[in-house]
């Protein structure tokens, strides 16, 4: 499994170098430790940036560079970020990982300045840190995805109220549902997962700068306080050594999460590869989600809601993943520590195509009411009927075997909302079907949006800060 640190404390040997053997040969060691992982790396890029200008900003307050030092070294790191924006600077072949091609770059361009911006830091520290910024981004990317589904089941509720068809227990025929309802469930399942997500990455939103190799930093008066405002941290990660221990251990809050909302994707997704069936025919969905078969001219395969149902698995298997690499691993760093990064940022990608996925095909959802009706059959409302007759006055028990003897004997017998009439009315308690989204369900959203909004416009003026920056 490939990683991101060089090859060995210590070595000076570059990853295209070779010893006395064949290149192939030779270079066994860089392929099956970094390789890999530098093609991971180039997501780091953006994040690395931010972290040496924060870095060298601490380095400028505590004296290790003079002005003219600190304007050359962070007129680099601006000048690495324009490149990268336009496409022009990468990792090269011979670089081993995001840290090194960056302080290659900035010692030719600023010497011994650009030299001196490892002071103070470990790789461990620091990948720590781009990866935490690479987690907070994205869980707010994943998170506007979320919101944007939210209202989409919100959507749906609102222009679908009162359709009802019947629900299912052990998928059989049960009581009458209604689309409201239906939207109203996975609303609410979505804005615990979105709480789930908020909570991860507050977890997250720590600052391991200054805990170097995870022992600190001597002689040298590192400011983790004023490095950790820098980057926007909500706060330091204050025991050095509760950095390296907490690998692999705040991603698997982050994992937890994108899997519960991935497991409310597979059962919504469950519902409508069933609703959509011809028998049913109670959805109709876009033809942008549906595709064809090879052989079957009249086939329209909900593909796409398929394969939201099978995703959920990816999550689970990411999780387990993470959960044995920290695991028998005594404190301090360990090189299978870095197997972790591919596991998150796996995920990570893998969420943000399923959670688009989920927003357009809901975009393309459709209740059929027509066919709704047609599943209201008689034993539909059979518990309808047993409770008008408790309302009555009858036990339970007495109303319960009534009401079976009369389906025997006449299947026909619908007991009053046979038609599939939206008769809401019936019922006297809130969150019934044909009730619409609850207005707390409404608010709910309104609680993530605003966290998102805040989040994104504090990382927005952090980058613009940083990038902009010229003082310590």
């Amino acid at each position: 499994m490939q990683t991101l640190w060089q090859k060995g404390a210590g070595s000076t040997k570059g990853p295209a170098e070779s010893d006395s053997e064949s290149g192939s040969e030779s270079n066994w060691f860089y392929r099956f430790t970094a390789e890999e992982d530098r093609e991971l790396d180039r997501r780091l890029i953006p994040y690395d940036i931010l972290v040496n200008i924060a870095h060298a900003r601490m380095l400028h307050k505590i004296g290790v560079y003079d002005d003219e030092g600190f304007r050359k070294v962070t007129g680099a790191l601006s000048e690495i970020h324009r490149l990268w924006s336009d496409g022009d600077f990468d990792l090269g072949p011979d670089d081993e990982d995001v840290h090194s091609a960056i302080e290659k770059f900035l010692t030719g361009k600023a010497g011994p300045d650009g030299a001196r911006i490892h002071t103070g830091r470990s790789r461990n520290d620091q990948v720590l840190a781009d990866m935490r910024l690479y987690m907070k981004v994205s869980i707010s990317e994943i998170a506007g995805e979320w919101i944007a589904i939210a209202h989409r089941l919100a959507e749906i509720a609102e222009a679908q109220n009162g359709v009802m068809f019947a629900g299912l227990t052990h998928t059989q025929p049960a009581m009458p549902h209604s689309a409201d309802a239906w939207a109203a469930g996975y609303l609410d399942l979505l804005s615990s997962d979105l709480t789930a997500l908020k909570h991860a990455y507050e977890v997250i939103d720590q600052s391991p700068l200054g805990s170097a190799a995870g022992y600190g930093v001597p002689h040298i008066p590192v400011d983790r306080e004023f490095v950790a405002k820098e980057l926007d941290f909500a706060r330091v990660q204050e025991p050095v050594a509760a950095s390296q221990l907490s690998r692999g251990r705040f991603e698997m809050q982050l994992i937890d999460a994108l899997s519960y909302g991935a497991l409310t994707f597979n059962r919504m997704a469950a519902d409508v590869v069933l609703f959509m069936h011809p028998s049913w025919s109670l959805l109709t969905l876009s033809e942008d989600q549906l595709s064809g078969s090879s052989i079957m001219p009249q086939k329209h395969n909900p593909d796409a809601w398929e394969l939201i149902r099978g995703a959920y698995h990816d999550f689970q298997s990411a999780r387990t993943h993470l959960s044995g690499i920290p695991a028998n691993l005594t404190s301090g760093y360990h090189r299978d520590l870095q197997v972790v990064k591919k596991s998150v940022m796996a995920a990570v990608g893998q969420s943000k195509l399923l959670s688009e996925a989920v927003r357009q095909a809901l975009s393309g959802l459709t209740f059929n009411e027509e066919a709704a009706k047609r599943t209201l059959t008689p034993e539909v409302f059979a518990t309808h009927r047993a409770n008008k007759l408790v309302a009555g006055g009858m036990p339970f028990r007495e109303a319960y075997r009534r009401v079976a003897a009369e389906l025997e004997k006449a299947q026909s017998e619908s007991g009053g909302m046979a038609s599939g009439a939206s008769d809401v009315e019936i019922y006297r308690h809130t969150g019934a079907p044909g009730s619409g989204i609850p207005d707390y369900l409404l608010d709910a959203i309104k609680v993530p949006e605003q966290w998102l909004m805040e989040q994104n416009k504090r990382m927005g003026q952090m980058k613009s800060r940083l990038l902009s920056s010229r003082s310590g």
